[in-house]
């Protein structure tokens, strides 16, 4: 075959042109810090990442959930730690007024007492998680409880639940929902009926003491709900402040495997680096000698 002076240049020049790719693909790793940055520099590792960052994704999304639901769950705590502190005070209340030895008076102020914790009740119940009310099912928007009253006292004497029954249900873990809303009825309804029983039995005319009994067995099974419904809560917080810590320990072992498939080894990146450019200025300093040699130059 005969080597014409053309086919030198176009040799020398593709030899260039590889060299000033690699030397390119190198540069950009030195850059960027990424052994990977097109499909083609490694097809194997690309579907890896893409399955890491795929579990990641769900995992940080499944982890909001959370979030969110921890938020929601401590708002419900919080409301019904409230309501079990005004149930002990109301049961202490009844406690008094079931002694026989107090005046009409006496019973009257303790009343007075019952009343305004049923209207701490009703505002417990209208607990607010931002623009969301805890306890009235799916309809979040609603004031869960309406109440109606005396026209001469102004007293409470009944309440009205708006919600539903629906449970507000969040994935926690990869195909787990857990339902994270409590219902206001009958938690608080019958906590309210329990309030004004015992409000109006103090007031009544005869007194009877048995009445006021009768509504401290309430308020003390009242309390007992509240207090289930409370630790139901908290073992629920508990399995989801769980669950997001190994959710994020298995995030940062996939960050870890990302990293060594994606990530350059920058002291090899950087002796490849000088490699390549010594490689390519050689190339340069010899091509350029060779392709500016004429035909006078083959002939000497």
């Amino acid at each position: 075959m005969r080597i014409t002076h053309q086919i030198l240049n176009q040799t020398a020049l593709d030899g260039m042109q590889t060299n000033l790719q690699r030397l390119s693909k190198v540069q950009k790793q030195a850059v960027t810090s990424k052994r990977v940055n097109l499909p083609e520099d490694d097809p194997f590792a690309v579907e890896q990442s893409l399955g890491f960052r795929r579990r990641l994704e769900a995992s940080e999304t499944t982890r909001k959930n959370i979030g969110l639901s921890l938020d929601w769950l401590n708002a419900t705590d919080k409301a019904l730690d409230d309501m079990s502190s005004l149930l002990s005070r109301a049961r202490m209340l009844a406690v008094k007024g079931a002694n026989g030895t107090l005046g009409p008076d006496e019973r009257s102020a303790v009343a007075i007492e019952v009343d305004g914790l049923l209207e701490q009740a009703v505002g417990i119940g209208n607990t607010r998680h931002g623009d969301h009310y805890l306890f009235s099912g799916f309809q979040v928007d609603t004031s869960t409880f309406d109440v109606t009253r005396d026209v001469t006292t102004n007293f409470i004497t009944g309440t009205t639940y708006n919600g539903d029954t629906g449970l507000i249900n969040r994935e926690v873990e990869p195909g787990t929902d857990m339902a994270i809303n409590v219902l206001g009825d009958p938690l608080f309804s019958d906590a309210f009926d329990t309030l004004v029983g015992l409000r109006d039995a103090l007031q009544a005319t005869p007194f009877s003491v048995s009445d006021v009994t009768s509504a401290l067995d309430d308020i003390k099974t009242n309390l007992d709900n509240v207090l289930n419904t409370q630790a139901a809560i908290g073992t629920k917080m508990s399995r989801l402040e769980s669950t997001s810590q190994r959710m994020e320990d298995s995030e940062a072992g996939f960050v870890e495997l990302l990293s060594k498939a994606e990530d350059a080894d920058m002291a090899e990146v950087i002796s490849q680096l000088n490699q390549q450019g010594f490689v390519y200025q050689t190339a340069l300093n010899v091509n350029g000698q060779v392709l500016k040699m004429s035909l006078l130059d083959f002939l000497r």
